[in-house]
């Protein structure tokens, strides 16, 4: 009898918690949003080549606890193989590339710490190699690619608008191309100097429109 008490107690606890949660995710997105963008980068590894991924991102801020949004990622680093076109040797270049959709809780643990948590974000692009000869360029072994990037972010912000951060995730092709032999999968990190170009603008431009919208969330 004890036994049982604890399991519907247990039950009604995890379902209460699970409501509480829902409706607090519910009374976020019921708010009106900011306007969220920021530059990326993180490092990786394609097979045992270093791999920059720059990119952008976009979206909206929900009660400074939670931003969806997307974004665009590329291969900035160069990896290159050889291969023979006619007689020629030709160096072919890796294109990695793609559309990113994710959501993100903040957490803030002081006046100046955050914590970024990324428990989806979803890609869709494509993976290819490209390389000019004759003067003609071609692409070869083009194909869709799908990864998946969960990721942690450690923020240490010194002002509104400057700061450190440090993040670490990790890189999962859902869909690989199979015409490429290399290893996308990888842990991702990025660390360095974390500046907030909008911060900065609504500082400057508190009654301007953009400001209004970035500062009233």
């Amino acid at each position: 009898m004890r036994k049982s008490v604890v399991v519907i107690v247990f039950l009604f606890s995890g379902l209460f918690a699970k409501a509480q949660f829902i409706d607090s995710l519910q009374n976020i997105i019921n708010r009106k949003g900011s306007f969220f963008f920021s530059f990326t980068s993180r490092n990786s590894f394609i097979t045992n080549n270093s791999a920059n991924i720059f990119g952008f991102a976009v979206g909206s801020t929900f009660g400074k606890k939670l931003i969806i949004g997307g974004g665009y990622n590329a291969l900035s680093s160069i990896i290159t193989k050889k291969i023979m076109v006619g007689n020629d040797a030709v160096n072919e270049q890796l294109s990695f590339a793609y559309f990113s959709y994710f959501i993100e809780y903040i957490m803030p643990l002081t006046r100046h710490w955050k914590i970024y948590v990324t428990p989806f974000s979803l890609g869709l692009g494509g993976s290819n190699y490209q390389y000019f000869h004759d003067l003609a360029f071609k692409i070869t072994d083009s194909y869709t690619v799908i990864p998946y990037e969960p990721q942690v972010e450690i923020d240490y912000n010194l002002t509104r608008w400057l700061g450190l951060y440090t993040q670490v995730g990790y890189r999962l092709m859902l869909v690989n191309n199979p015409a490429i032999v290399q290893n996308f999968n990888s842990p991702t990190y990025a660390y360095g100097v974390l500046i907030l170009p909008l911060e900065i603008f609504a500082g400057i431009f508190p009654n301007s429109k953009l400001g209004h919208a970035i500062h009233d969330d």
